[in-house]
């Protein structure tokens, strides 16, 4: 991708982002912050069979989607759940958030792009990456982000994964297909090779893809946003 292109592309999606966190609460029935994946949770549940303390990240967090839950879930234990993303929207609903559902005791809000941020060494059990790896640079970008989540993770953590793959947008009111304005775009097959190599030696714990479609305002004109979202978690033996 060009970076004109990565550029309108980003603007794009910071704009529709930011509106729909102004526009809609937190849990909010009918969108798709209602409730957290439940496959976040249900890895989260596995690592506290063995473990009551732990340190969280949760990238692209958005408003807490999932930082609040598992917050919530950790909430009268000495963990830390850590939650990055680039909206200063997206940041200071989750301080706001936090502070309403009574975790921001344990909640810590950063500004960061995930390209970016630094992670260091075997720093965290959990690692919540939903939504937000697609927003990477480039296929290159995306696998270095990969690599730096891997060296932050302790031995028996848990990665979490969901991607927007095979994406294709259409106006509603016309039915005509337009280039989807996303960062990284690619085929779902080619995802999920690109990450059964990055993790060879990790134990898979879960793995699917659902077709999705959700309606967006990203455009002069309304549309329908579809792709594969892929799911994937995984354990550092």
């Amino acid at each position: 991708m060009r970076e004109e292109q990565f550029e309108a592309a980003r603007q794009a999606e910071a704009g529709y982002h930011s509106n729909f966190y102004k526009n809609n609460e937190l849990f909010e029935d009918g969108t798709w912050m209602s409730r957290p994946m439940p496959m976040v949770m249900e890895m989260l549940e596995r690592l506290l069979v063995h473990k009551q303390e732990l340190r969280v990240l949760d990238l692209g967090c958005g408003v807490g989607r999932h930082t609040i839950p598992i917050a919530q879930r950790l909430g009268d234990t000495n963990s830390e759940v850590i939650g990055v993303d680039l909206l200063d929207e997206a940041v200071d609903g989750l301080r706001k958030y936090a502070k309403q559902y009574e975790v921001d005791h344990i909640v810590q809000a950063e500004k960061a792009d995930v390209e970016h941020y630094r992670i260091q060494p075997k720093a965290f059990d959990f690692i919540a990456a939903c939504s937000c790896l697609e927003h990477t640079s480039s296929k290159e970008a995306f696998l270095e982000t990969v690599e730096r989540l891997k060296e932050g993770t302790r031995l028996g953590g848990i990665h979490c994964i969901t991607m927007s793959t095979s994406v294709e947008e259409k106006e509603i009111q016309t039915g005509r297909q337009i280039e989807p304005l996303i960062e990284l775009n690619l085929p779902t097959s080619e995802v999920m090779a690109l990450l059964e190599q990055a993790y060879e030696g990790w134990n898979i714990l879960f793995q699917e893809h659902v077709t999705q479609t959700i309606q967006e305002e990203k455009y002069d004109e309304p549309t329908e946003f579809r792709c594969e979202l892929l799911r994937f978690a995984v354990q550092k033996d």
